[in-house]
């Protein structure tokens, strides 16, 4: 499959961690972390899910930014000598003709992110709906996600493991379910084999 989906006009671009670039009429980054020192597309939005050193990583933001780059984060959530757009939780905005929504993303059994700290997105683009879950566990919201693609954290630890990714997968309105958060930091290791079906893209980070 290599690192990249494509879905309709759209390509998703698994870069590492919980990294994706989304690639259409516009170019999106979602949580860039330790970005490589080469060139890089530039970016029209870059979305941030929360101020965790992996999610909001400004060495990254500069490797990415041009002047029109706009970065979209929770109200609170500070990305100083940029061009920014705070978003509440529960909002729905329109940036450079793509609709962004922000839905909850939170531990249930564990400290690291409390209810209200960070935001999942829900990303429409060339009519292409796309789930980012942020840094969560299996939450009851997630009954309300309808959409096309979504990007699930299964690294366990910080977020939820494969087992509650399943279980998320079977509430989930999704034609497709791609995981992340696993891999990099020691913690957050898994077993994507349990996760192996037909509506399940695995995907190779791009950057090691």
């Amino acid at each position: 499959m290599g690192s990249t989906f494509k879905y309709g006009d759209v390509e998703v671009t698994f870069l590492k961690h919980a990294g994706f670039k989304i690639k259409g009429s516009k170019t999106i980054y979602i949580d860039p972390y330790d970005l490589p020192d080469v060139e890089l597309e530039k970016a029209d939005l870059v979305l941030i899910t929360h101020e965790h050193f992996d999610h909001r990583d400004m060495d990254s933001l500069k490797k990415i930014r041009k002047d029109e780059t706009i970065v979209v984060l929770p109200t609170g959530c500070m990305a100083e000598g940029y061009r920014t757009c705070e978003l509440n939780l529960g909002a729905k905005e329109e940036v450079h003709g793509v609709i962004i929504e922000t839905v909850p993303a939170y531990n249930v059994d564990k400290a690291f992110h409390k209810k209200g700290d960070g935001v999942g997105y829900i990303v429409t683009i060339d009519g292409v709906r796309i789930y980012h879950a942020g840094d969560t566990d299996f939450i009851p919201e997630m009954k309300d996600i309808d959409v096309d693609i979504a990007l699930l954290p299964v690294g366990g630890t910080y977020t939820m493991d494969v087992e509650d990714a399943k279980k998320a997968m079977e509430v989930i309105k999704a034609k497709y379910f791609i995981p992340m958060h696993y891999g990099v930091l020691p913690e957050t290791k898994a077993d994507l084999s349990k996760l192996r079906s037909e509506n399940v893209v695995i995907l190779e980070p791009l950057f090691k």
